[in-house]
This record gives C-alpha cells, structure tokens and sequence, in this order.
C-alpha cells in the first residue's frame, strides 16, 4: 500500500514539472534529459564567407606618386605581377615602351589586372629595335628582362623625381603622350668606362593621379640609341 502511495505521488510530481518518463526511451535516462546540440550562433561569420579584404588586383590608391612609384619598383624587382597589376591605370591600362620616344601605333596596353603570367608563351611586337628596325618579337617575359627590369634599379645610382635623367639623340615624348603624369626615372650612368657614358640606362615610371589615387600608366625603357 505504502509503494503504491510513494508511487502514485512520484507521478503527480513529475506531472507537476512537465515531463514524463519514458523508460523505452533512450534519450532519457532515468528521468534526466539528454542535453541537445549546441545550435549554430547567427552571428558567427561563415568560413567562407567574404571578410571585405581587398583582393590583391584591386587598385590600390596610393596618396602620392613617390609612394606609388616605389612600390611598383620593388614589385618589379621582385617580378611580383599581383602588385604590379593592383597599380595599373584603371581607365587607361598599362603601356610598355622600350625606348623614351613612345610609339602609340606599336606600343603594347595591357588593361588592369591583364598581365601575362611569365608562363605566357605568346610573341607579341613590342615595336622596332633602335638601328636595325627589325620588330622586337618577344614573350612577356622576355621583354620584362630585357625592356623592363634587366638592371637593379632599385639601387639606381640617381632618381630623377619629375626629371628625365637620361638623354641622347631621341625625343622623349613622354609627357606629349601623357600630360600631366608625373615620372620617376631611375638612371645609370654607364657600367663599363671604356664606353664613355654610351651605355647609360634609365627605366622609367609614368604615373598618373585618377580620383586622388596615383596609378601606373606606363613603364618606358631608355638608353643611348644609335
């Protein structure tokens, strides 16, 4: 009699707290609830999801041409393109000339983030060989060591700041073609003395201000032509 008492009050207690047991059950263990899985917070960012950091061929804005112009210069050293093509000119692209007198008919443009890998092996005419006339016929990389970074220019030995360092018998018309940009020439003087400053080199930076950023739009090789 007393069991039947003890246990028809544990019932109304548990009807009280409502919950029953189900002995068949096996979430249940003797009463006790089995915890649930924790439920995903909302507010948690997903892995895969875009955090807003700019991706590397964004334009970057640099605020002024020698801050542009000397990162560019060491992404060439470094032959780093991602850099290189984050600094491209957004509206004009990338203009590569191999000697300070620009020839638009022949000159290549590459867009922004449109660089060829130096895996890339398409000849492309760069324009004509200073003396022979023959068309300089070149892969991309190809033309970037030999027109663009084939000297440490890094370590130049005099940087003109808005100055072409570098002058013989061809017209640099640089600013005819972009006025208003701002150059960065990185100048030797020579490397061998018996050639008598004859083998003077400049690689030079054309940069251009777009919406108060500066951008790179053009690289011009120069050096004593015939």
């Amino acid at each position: 009699m007393k069991k039947g008492i003890v246990f028809l009050l544990l019932l109304l207690l548990l009807s009280a707290c409502g919950s029953t047991v189900n002995p068949d059950d096996p979430s249940t263990d003797g009463g006790t609830a089995v915890p649930s899985s924790p439920s995903t917070n909302p507010t948690e960012p997903s892995p895969s999801g875009n955090s807003g950091t700019k991706q590397p061929t964004d334009p970057i804005a640099a605020a002024t041409s020698e801050e542009a112009a000397a990162t560019i210069l060491l992404a060439l050293k470094q032959s780093d393109m991602t850099t290189l093509n984050a600094y491209i000119h957004p509206e004009k692209g990338l203009l590569f000339s191999p000697y300070a007198h620009i020839d638009t008919s022949s000159a290549k443009v590459f867009q922004a983030s449109g660089l060829p890998p130096f895996t890339d092996s398409t000849v492309y005419n760069w324009g004509a060989y200073d003396g022979s006339g023959e068309p300089i016929s070149l892969t991309f990389k190809q033309y970037y060591e030999k027109f663009v970074y084939d000297k440490d220019f890094l370590a130049s030995e005099s940087v003109g700041a808005d100055e072409i360092k570098g002058e013989g018998n061809m017209l640099v018309n640089i600013k005819e073609i972009f006025p208003g940009s701002f150059v960065m020439d990185y100048y030797f003087s020579g490397f061998d003395e018996q050639d008598a400053g004859m083998d003077w080199e400049s690689l030079i930076l054309v940069l251009e201000e777009l919406n108060g950023a500066w951008y790179l739009s053009a690289i011009v090789h120069s050096q004593w032509t015939i």
